[in-house]
Formats: structure tokens, C-alpha cells, sequence
């Protein structure tokens, strides 16, 4: 059995941080050992993971030889993989309100890398209005598969690392389960201007709504 990886070609195409993930967990490896065998620190593979550098070309070739040996080829991108590219705000959290995923918009408007939001409470980093809908999400039922989906409009209290500020939001939460049976929440949302926020504000006739799945 051959399997065709060209990664010397089309190396700009490769989704690194997917196929090193896919390629360890599959090899049931932790970072250190893979970085071992790659002649790096746990921490530069940690990096590659993470999506906030590239490997090298030799770690690139060398990477491609460990798939072709293993016969693995990196599966298309999970919905988690697809939340973290997207260029918009969307983040995950779980019923605890643990962050499962952040988009790159939402690292930026947030101020956090990867690393740093990785197991960490919403709570730590968001307050506001948008706390209250993260509760009535739970009380309503969404990590209970009770809500198909919810709108909010308020303030969003962002503890950033360039300091405290309030923005206006309009965001919409649905349930999403995974194999394990585990229920995460996604947020997708924009900020938006004093105008617009009255306006949507307007329409909708209050700040939180949502539809039950029965």
C-alpha cells in the first residue's frame, strides 16, 4: 500500500497544525516524543499545533515521512478546526462555560492566543450582558438538547490584555454534540454600533429569544 503525501509541493497548502494533530493522536504520542524524534523542544511542537508558527522544511520532509510510513492521511477539517480559521467571532464553551474553541476573529477582539484560552473560563475574560445569556442558555435547557437555537443583543465585557472594555453584541447559541455525547455551545456574533443595536433591538422586542426543540 502507498500513500501519496507530496508535502515538498504544495507544502503552503498543507493544514500543519491538522496533520501533526491527526498524525500524533492516531500514534497515540504525546508532544514530547514527537518532538524527540523531530529534534525539538515540546514546546515548539506545542506551536505548530497551535497554529502560531510553521514548521521548517526539514521538519516538513520528515513530518511527510512519518504519514507516508504510517499510512495516515489527515481527514478533513473537524468543526472544531473549522471554528478556529473562521476570520469572524465564534467561540465554544462547554456547560461550565470552559472555552472548547476560538475563532481568529474572537482571539483578536479578546486579545488571547491559543495557548491561553485552552481550558480557561469565559468568565475570566467575558462579563456583561452576555454572562446572563450564557445563563439563561443553561437554565433554558441548551446542554440538555432542549434549544435548537437563541439570539442575544447586550453588552459584552471584554477583559482584554490591552485592558477592560464594553462593547454592543448581537450573537447567536446553538447546541452542538459530539461523538462522546458531549453538548458544547457555539457563540457566533458581531459587534455592533449604538444604531444598529437599537434598531435590532427594535425588531425583536427584547434582548434574548429562543426556540425549543420540543
Amino acid at each position: 500500500m502507498t500513500v501519496d503525501m507530496n508535502f515538498s509541493e504544495s507544502s503552503s497548502k498543507v493544514n500543519w497544525p491538522s496533520v501533526i494533530r491527526n498524525f500524533r493522536m492516531s500514534k497515540r504520542l504525546k508532544q514530547a516524543a514527537l518532538a524527540e524524534d523531530l529534534g525539538v523542544t515540546q514546546a515548539m511542537v506545542s506551536r505548530w499545533e497551535n497554529g502560531e508558527s510553521e514548521p521548517p522544511e526539514r521538519v516538513k520532509r520528515r513530518l511527510g515521512e512519518l504519514v507516508r510510513d504510517a499510512f495516515v492521511i489527515a481527514p478533513a477539517p473537524t468543526w472544531i478546526d473549522l471554528v478556529s480559521l473562521n476570520p469572524a467571532c465564534e467561540f465554544v464553551t462547554d456547560s461550565r462555560g470552559l472555552f472548547k474553541a476560538l475563532s481568529r476573529g474572537a482571539t483578536d477582539m479578546l486579545g488571547l492566543t491559543r495557548g491561553q484560552y485552552e481550558g480557561r473560563s469565559s468568565a475570566q475574560v467575558i462579563g456583561g450582558e452576555f454572562v446572563e445569556a450564557m445563563d439563561q442558555l443553561r437554565e433554558h435547557g441548551l446542554f440538555r438538547n432542549e434549544i435548537v437555537f437563541a439570539q442575544s443583543l447586550g453588552t459584552m465585557e471584554v477583559n482584554s490584555a490591552s485592558g477592560l472594555k464594553t462593547l454592543l453584541v448581537d450573537f447567536i447559541h446553538w447546541p452542538r454534540i459530539e461523538q462522546t455525547r458531549t453538548t458544547y455551545c457555539v457563540h457566533s456574533g458581531v459587534v455592533v454600533s449604538e444604531a444598529e443595536y437599537a434598531l435590532r433591538l427594535e425588531e425583536r422586542g427584547r434582548k434574548f429569544i429562543y426556540r425549543k426543540s420540543f
